[in-house]
Parts: structure tokens; sequence; C-alpha cells
């Protein structure tokens, strides 16, 4: 009975967080749009422009030793200036089923994620974007953000007591049909005691999307991508690296936006070994911009 408890009670607290950010993204803004590359929206990686929106991510992710892990992140946008200009929030969760040596089930909320990023050169085809984010301890440190630690992807969000400052750039550029998006991020842990002793961490973090978006006889756009992302751990004693290949599929209009897509994960044993498969879908709702 108590988890049947503590599970609604967490679930409640994920729709009022829904609520609160719907309320946000209704604040009114510019709507004016600018012009440059056509890039659509990678499934993982941050895009270039700025926009008014709400959005959601699932994800099921099938553990090689048993369970599930189930991940997902609710975000606002809100474009300041022109798309060129725009902060964010973001909140993700984690949750396991039938999880470990004691088949754990549990569901955790991970750490909020507030930042901002400026487009620094806007031309017909091609930006380049600079961003700052800043990671705020929220997570605990239950089966869940276990679960979300293992996959290490990640790792920044879901590591409790422990502040993350995330510098990163991006570049984008488009011809046509064909798009390509490139991202470096720098993950500087601070007060990541619990990681391998040390307070000072730093993660690497970039990958790209190669999309096409083809003219086809539909009402609405369809884009078939490909993302490639990976994360790297520098300081570790025992160095990390995950890499996570997304195919997958977006559709939608100016409004509406949604994607699938299958997420194959690689690299190190301590990621190889832990999954072998993940599927993901998300929807964005676009308000005026």
């Amino acid at each position: 009975m108590q988890k049947i408890s503590v599970y609604f009670s967490r679930l409640g607290f994920l729709l009022l967080s829904v609520f609160v950010l719907l309320g946000i993204a209704l604040i009114p803004v510019s709507k004016a749009e600018a012009a440059g590359a056509q890039i659509p929206q990678s499934f993982f990686l941050e895009h270039p422009y700025s926009e008014t929106s709400v959005s959601a991510t699932g994800e099921w992710i099938d553990l090689d030793s048993s369970g599930n892990l189930w991940m997902n992140q609710y975000r606002v946008d809100l474009n300041l200036y022109q798309n060129l200009f725009g902060v964010y929030a973001k909140l993700p969760f984690s949750g396991v089923t039938s999880f470990g040596f004691a088949n754990e089930d549990d569901y955790d909320i991970g750490n909020l994620g507030l930042g901002a990023k400026f487009v620094l050169v806007n031309m017909d085809n091609s930006v380049l974007t600079v961003g700052f984010e800043t990671i705020i301890p929220t997570a605990g440190n239950d089966a869940g953000a276990v679960g979300a630690l293992n996959y290490f992807r990640d790792f920044p969000y879901f590591l409790d007591d422990t502040v993350t400052l995330k510098p990163y750039v991006v570049f984008g550029a488009s011809s046509g049909i064909f798009a390509i998006q490139a991202n470096m991020n720098f993950d500087i842990l601070v007060n990541a005691d619990q990681v391998e002793g040390d307070n000072t961490e730093l993660l690497l973090n970039y990958g790209g999307t190669a999309s096409m978006t083809p003219e086809l006889n539909l009402p609405f756009k369809t884009s078939f991508l490909v993302e490639a992302q990976a994360v790297s751990s520098t300081s570790f004693d025992n160095n990390i690296t995950g890499v996570y290949i997304t195919p997958g599929i977006r559709v939608g209009g100016q409004v509406l936006s949604l994607g699938a897509g299958l997420e194959i994960p690689f690299g190190s044993n301590e990621v190889s070994d832990f999954s072998q498969l993940g599927v993901v879908v998300d929807m964005q709702f676009r308000f005026g911009s």
C-alpha cells in the first residue's frame, strides 16, 4: 500500500509539472521567425534555434541483465527574440521495473536543467549557436536514478547533490532537402564527490544528426534522420564512453511535431553490457514561433 501511494504521489507531481510548463509556455513572446537553415528537431541534441514550445519525450530501454528502464523528459522553451535568443527549462524522470538483484520497481525525478542559447551567426543556409545550461540537483538516489546513471547518456541529470555547468556550441546547415547538425557540450560536474571521491569531474558530450526532408504529397512535413551522440568521461579513474545511434522519423507541421526512433547503445562495456536497444517517442507543441 505504501508503494502504491508513493507511485501516485509521484504521478501527481508529474502531472502538476506538465500543467506548470503549459502555463509558462502560454506567456506572450515574440512571434517573429528568423530566416536561416531548415533543420529538423533531433531526438536528444540541442537545436540551434529557439522557439516557444512544450515538449515531452518518452523512452523504453530493454536491459540485458533484467527488467526495463523508462526515461521521460518534459521541457518548456521561450523564444525571446526572433528565434535567435531563448531560454528553457527541462525536467527528466527515470523509472525501472524488475531492476537489479532485488527486482526493484521505482520511478524517480531527475535534476532540473535551466538554460539559455543565442545565435552568433545566422546565414541563409547555416547557423552557429552558443548556449549555457545549469543543472540543479533535485534527483534522489533510488533505483530509478541508478538505472539512468548506468545507462550513462544523461549522467549529469541523475547524479544527486551535484551541480553541473554545461557550456555548449551547435552548428547547423541545410541544402535543399538535406540538413546536418553538430553539437559539442562540456559537462562540468561540481561537488561530485560521490562519483570517485573527486570534487570536480568533466564529461564531453558530442554528436550530430543527418536528416532528409523530401517533398512528399502529404499535408505535413516528413523528415528521416539519423542521430549519433557520444558521452565520454575524461577524469574518471576508469573512463567510460557511451555511444548512442538513433535512426528515426519526424512528422508534423507548424504547431505539432511527432518523432519516433530506435536507439542503439554501444561503447564501453559498462554501457554495451547494460542494454542493447531503446525505443523513443516524442512530441512538441509550438506556440506562435
